[in-house]
Order: structure tokens, then sequence, then C-alpha cells
């Protein structure tokens, strides 16, 4: 059989880092007036895609993958030859600028683990999961079953949606042929979606799958939540969720907790932050929490969230959208408490940036962008603009400690 992969780890010099300075950095409140301070946030480019030899119509959605912020994988063609059958492979790290791997693939997509440095890759029906320093096969299978969306749920399991159902593939390095198990069906209300995302809480007992669909001059989102423990689905409207542990102030223990975010016909939105069961003695009643997001889009375009992600030492949430809106909600109430604007491009991919507990973010005109808080503006910009003085005081002992 042929190897999916072919490459080496290469010596690469760090690519070139360009703050440019060009993303937008105008600020608006969560009814869309300009907010008469500036955002209390930086925004850095990182790396240009195009300067590493991406070509810019290349920077997608199914070629290029983001699962954390340690890696950026790209499938892409070679600008010399077009033509080839197999693509190139580039793997790189965002935030230390350099380039980990360059190779060449018959895979039709890649993805990088999360944590570890293995890289795992789709061929047809074809699974092959390598590990970038020793490059050693790990893993592999050959599927029964067309796969529609796969990704890494966390760093031991890849999933596997296919039009009926959903699979966890573990992977084993003791033993390196083990299938994947069906975990779940399919609901049919995802029977004619586009599965854009799949999570799952650190337990994998709470798992999420997230579909989206035209309608009515609209993007549609519905999410599956599956419960293993119990064995029960329900279908609700979402179009980006996630999974977290979270220690709310004055519970002994921290709780699962499922964040939200939707769309509706008209420019309203909501974002939920729902705490999970099984509860535990001791602590307060279970939180089920919204607050209202306004979406400043224009006639010509539907925005809608694309990425939910949680600082959970910050007690922050971020919704990104798809048209390069950034809202910040408060864990512990859900209440927005202010949206900027930070790409003036399309955003398809966003991850937490765990060095600075902001946001890190791809965009389709191949930027690589942080978001960062300015600590003592937000702390300043929540007692003067939102009002809220007993929240400015909570983030101002867990921001700026």
């Amino acid at each position: 059989m042929t190897p999916v992969l072919n490459g080496k780890v290469m010596d690469v010099p760090p690519v070139e880092i360009v703050c440019s300075g060009s993303s937008p950095t105008h600020s608006v409140d969560a009814v869309g007036e300009e907010s008469a301070r500036g955002p209390p946030i930086t925004i850095n480019e990182l790396v240009q895609l195009a300067h590493i030899g991406i070509p810019n119509d290349q920077v997608t959605w199914s070629r290029v993958t983001m699962t954390s912020d340690k890696w950026i994988s790209v499938r892409h063609d070679s600008r010399s030859d077009f033509s080839a059958k197999r693509a190139v492979v580039t793997v790189l790290s965002p935030i230390e600028g350099t380039i980990s791997y360059a190779g060449s693939t018959c895979a039709d997509s890649v993805l990088m683990n999360p944590v570890l440095p293995m890289i795992a890759l789709k061929a047809g029906l074809r699974f092959e999961v390598f590990n970038l320093d020793t490059k050693e096969l790990v893993n592999k299978v050959k599927f029964h079953e067309l796969v529609t969306y796969w990704t890494w749920v966390n760093c031991d399991v890849i999933a596997m949606v296919t039009d009926s159902a959903v699979y966890h593939w573990k992977i084993n390095p003791r033993d390196a042929t083990s299938p994947p198990e069906q975990v779940f069906l399919r609901h049919n209300r995802l029977a004619f979606t586009e599965i854009v995302s799949y999570k799952g809480d650190p337990s994998l007992n709470w798992l999420a799958l997230t579909g989206l669909t035209p309608e009515d001059e609209r993007i549609s989102g519905v999410t599956q939540l599956y419960n293993r423990n119990e064995d029960i689905t329900q279908c609700i409207s979402a179009h980006a969720v996630c999974f977290s542990r979270y220690h709310f102030p004055g519970n002994p223990y921290p709780s699962t907790v499922f964040c939200v975010s939707s769309r509706e016909a008209q420019d309203h939105g909501k974002v939920h932050v729902i705490e999970l069961g099984p509860y535990k003695t001791g602590n307060f009643a279970p939180r089920n929490c919204y607050d209202h997001l306004h979406f400043l889009d224009d006639m010509e375009r539907y925005d809608f969230p694309v990425s939910l992600q949680i600082s959970v030492d910050y007690g922050l949430l971020f919704v990104v959208t798809k048209y390069g809106y950034l809202y910040m909600c408060d864990m512990e109430t859900a209440m927005c408490l202010c949206c900027t604007r930070v790409s003036v491009d399309v955003i398809f991919a966003a991850v937490l940036n765990t060095n600075s507990q902001g946001i890190l973010a791809i965009t389709r005109g191949g930027q690589v962008i942080t978001v960062d808080l300015k600590k003592d503006g937000f702390i300043s910009f929540l007692r003067e603009q939102v009002k809220t003085a007993y929240r400015a005081n909570r983030f101002e002992q867990v921001i700026c400690q």
C-alpha cells in the first residue's frame, strides 16, 4: 500500500512575522453604537500564509485546519506544478512563527493533533496517523463508509462523521489497526446540513454535532446534543457550541459547562451558558443563563457565529462570527460585555490562544491574527462603558493579578 504521507521534518528558519496593523480595530457596543473608547483589545498579525508559499485561493476551510494554538496544518498544491497528483503538506506553529514539517501527500485532508506532534491524514476511505518526531506510523485503518467530516476530539480520539452515524477512533500505538467504534446515530434534523463542528466535554460523556444549511436567505444552524451515559439525544438551534470544565465562585467543585450561540432570522441572536449534569452535592443550583447578541452585518451578508472559545482563567466566553466580529461575554451570567470588529475578511477558524488567553484566528485573506485583551483597558471599559462595578472588580482580580 502506498503511504499517504511522504516527507521529512525540516530545519526551516522562522517564517516572517508581520504585524501589519491592517486589521480594523474600531469598537462597537452590544447595540451597535460606536464606543466612546477604543476597543479593549490588541490585534496583531502573526503570519501571512502567502509569505510561506500558501496560494491565497487555497486558504479555505477544507485545506487549512487549526485544532489548537500549537499548529496550523495546510494541504496545498505546489506553485510549480498544479497538475501534480500529490499535494504539499505544511505544518507551522503560528505563535512561534516556525515551520515544523513540510512534505508531500496523496491525502485529501490533514489534521494535526491538538497537543502531540502527530498528524492524521485521510485519503478516501484510508486513515493514517504519523508521529512527526519519530517519523513512525502510529495507527491506520480502512473505513467501510464515506466520512463527510472528521476531527480530533482530544489528543487520543479522532471523530469520524458519516451520513448516518458518528464514530470514535481511539489512537493507540500498542494496537495500530484498532477500528473506530460507533458512538451514536445522526439525528434526521441534520440530514441535509453541512457538518462544521463536533465537540465533546473532557470526559466525552456529552457530545455535540453541529450542521449548517441555507434557509430563506439565511444560514440555519442545528446542533445534536448527545449524552452517552443516558443514551439520550436532543436537537437545538445553534450555529456554534463548546464544552468546558468551569469552577463557578462559591462552588466547591467545578462544573461541566455547555455554551451555545445562535443567530435568528433578524439581527438578533443569543448566547447561552448551561451547566450540565451530573451535579455535585454542595454546588449551587445549576445555571442556565443567556444574553442577547445584536448582529451588525449589512443587507448583503448574513453573519453568524462560527466559533466559541472559553478562557477558564479569565472567566470569559468569546463568540467569533464569520464576518469578523468578536463578542466577549461573562461566563458567570452570559452577559455580553462588548463587541468589536477584528477582521474585514471572513474568519473560518478560531481557537483559544493559551499564552495570552485571547483568540487566535485565520482569515480568508491568509492572515493568522491574535486578538488579546488590553488588561487595564478592559477593566476601565467595564467600569465606564458597561457600568458593572461588581464584574469589573471580579475581572480585575483574575485578569490583572
